[in-house]
């Protein structure tokens, strides 16, 4: 059986997952999910293990049992560590019609600043500790953010390309 909360930790982050069936892998989240949820049909016992790694390139050489998961390389991993930092930055006058928590630091958790992409991995579980403090309002802040943060890079990108192109 798959650990329910690093693999809910992976979701939450948007890693990519590949899974190997019939002895071709497969880099696919919804693949994953389906073997991997115990109420759907295509339900397989025999992923029991899920493996972190840096980087698609880092994702061979596993058994086929092993499920394979690392950060997303796009930008809403940087927005998503950028606020973290911004939720643990907080301050208590911060705080107006929210739940309080107690203000955090990086080192509580033994992390250090700045949270890297290696970290989500290497310090996989350092992370979720600190994650799960965060009432799931600002879990949701957070994840919102970093998406946003996503959706503003992609924008910017279009109108720059779109500037560029008109002064030719």
């Amino acid at each position: 059986m798959l650990p329910e909360g690093k693999f809910a930790y992976a979701g939450d982050f948007r890693f990519q997952f590949q899974i190997t069936i019939d002895g071709e892998r497969h880099a696919s989240n919804v693949l994953v999910n389906r073997h991997v949820d115990t109420s759907h049909p295509e339900f397989d016992p025999f992923f029991d293990e899920l493996v972190f790694v840096h980087s698609e390139e880092e994702a061979v050489d596993f058994p086929d049992n092993v499920i394979v998961a690392w950060p997303n390389t796009g930008i809403f991993t940087e927005g998503l560590i950028y606020n973290i930092h911004w939720a643990v930055n907080r301050t208590p006058d911060d705080w107006v019609g929210r739940p309080r928590r107690d203000v955090l630091t990086l080192e509580e958790f033994g992390l250090s600043y700045p949270l890297t992409v290696a970290d989500l991995v290497d310090n996989w579980e350092k992370v979720r500790a600190l994650w799960r403090t965060f009432p799931g309002s600002e879990q949701q802040t957070i994840l919102s953010r970093a998406r946003g943060y996503e959706a503003h890079i992609a924008e910017r990108a279009l109108r720059e390309a779109e500037a560029a192109a008109t002064d030719y």
